[in-house]
């Protein structure tokens, strides 16, 4: 039976036009004379807009996104508003603290995830006819969501190294993060590069029918390494950043039925494809 693939429809296009709309409606107005708050294109909304596409794009689950969002309103108050929250100079050391607070949960959690595979492995170490093949379960049964009944391990993925696991969500925030993917049936997921980078190795990766990778790069990148027979489609968002397709181009060799759909945005950083 053909599997059913899954396509990510979490996109953030539709509000990242919405914005754009806005603000093209809001700098018509002003040749036009009519009036309007300026506060509501200030450089705080910026921030705000971020935090909004990212919050959005993530379920309202992204650190990142909350982190945005706050900044921009703080600012925004203080500035267009007056309001005297006398934290300026606190401002810089407190997003230092919720930074490393967040790295060091995740660290923490993940290193909980592999010790107990690490369990799994040594307590089916007498049964198991592979040592590759219980990493790839435990990986696998790591992953599951909390509705099947069990731990909720969907940050492992973040882990730099080798992973069996079918899917991908890495979180890289001031960080840098290399994985390399050895599924043979490849479903997506998720990447976020904020003042980090990602690089993210598929051609020992297979994949089959459509499957979508979302991508979310603000001040950072992402280098994806893909198998050169996939057809890749690539389909982001990019603001004052660039997103480079440094494959060769082989018509013949690209396989129809394995298309990968790169999603997402890319704002003041870098997405760069490449196959060997």
């Amino acid at each position: 039976m053909m599997k059913r693939n899954r396509i990510n429809n979490n996109d953030g296009g539709m509000v990242f036009g919405f914005i754009i709309l806005a603000v093209g409606v809001l700098i018509l107005l002003r040749k036009l004379d009519v009036f309007y708050p300026d506060w509501l294109l200030s450089w705080p909304m910026i921030l705000i807009a971020i935090g909004v596409i990212t919050l959005v794009k993530h379920e309202f689950k992204s650190f990142f996104g909350v982190i945005m969002l706050g900044l921009g309103v703080f600012f925004l108050l203080e500035q267009e508003f007056n309001f005297d929250f006398g934290m300026e100079r606190f401002i810089f050391p407190i997003a230092l603290i919720l930074v490393g607070i967040y790295l060091i949960t995740k660290k923490r959690k993940e290193q909980q995830v592999m010790n107990d595979i690490q369990d799994k492995l040594i307590s089916k170490s007498t049964s198991s006819p592979s040592t590759a093949e219980d990493y790839n379960k435990g990986e696998k049964a790591a992953s599951s969501t909390q509705s099947a009944g069990g731990k909720s391990y969907a940050g492992m993925s973040g882990v730099s190294g080798i992973s069996y696991s079918d899917s991908v969500s890495i979180d890289s925030i001031m960080s840098g993060i290399n994985k390399r993917m050895l599924t043979k049936d490849f479903q997506g997921g998720k990447l976020t590069a904020a003042f980090g980078g990602i690089d993210l190795d598929l051609t020992q990766s297979d994949l089959s029918g459509i499957v979508t990778l979302q991508v979310d790069v603000i001040f950072g990148g992402i280098k994806l390494i893909v198998p050169p027979h996939w057809d890749i489609r690539v389909e982001v968002t990019n603001i004052a950043a660039g997103v480079e397709d440094k494959r060769v181009y082989r018509q013949s060799e690209v396989d129809s039925d394995k298309i990968l759909v790169i999603r997402g945005t890319v704002f003041f950083g870098g997405l760069e494809i490449k196959s060997y």
